[in-house]
């Protein structure tokens, strides 16, 4: 049997909607917000861990994982953001 090659996720730039560490703490989350509202919680949650894992540069690092943060404490727990209907 072949051995299973890794397959590497592809990163596009432009995906978080104008977010750049360059930009103001409430900028970028007001960014990350309209993003939740329109394309789901959980996409916006793995683009910024893609982000994350992808960079080398550690000030992206930090802001992406703090913004991951407030993402998780507004709306983890948010029924109405969620694509799916929660039952």
């Amino acid at each position: 049997m072949p051995k299973k090659t890794r397959k590497w996720a592809h990163f596009e730039g432009g995906k978080l909607g104008g977010w750049s560490k360059k930009l103001p703490q409430t900028k970028r989350r007001l960014l990350l917000e309209k993003m939740v509202k329109k394309d789901g919680y959980a996409t916006v949650i793995r683009r910024l861990l893609q982000l994350r894992n992808v960079t080398k540069d550690e000030e992206t690092v930090t802001k992406a994982t703090g913004d991951m943060a407030y993402l998780r404490k507004k709306f983890r727990d948010v029924p109405s953001v969620h694509k799916r209907v929660c039952r």
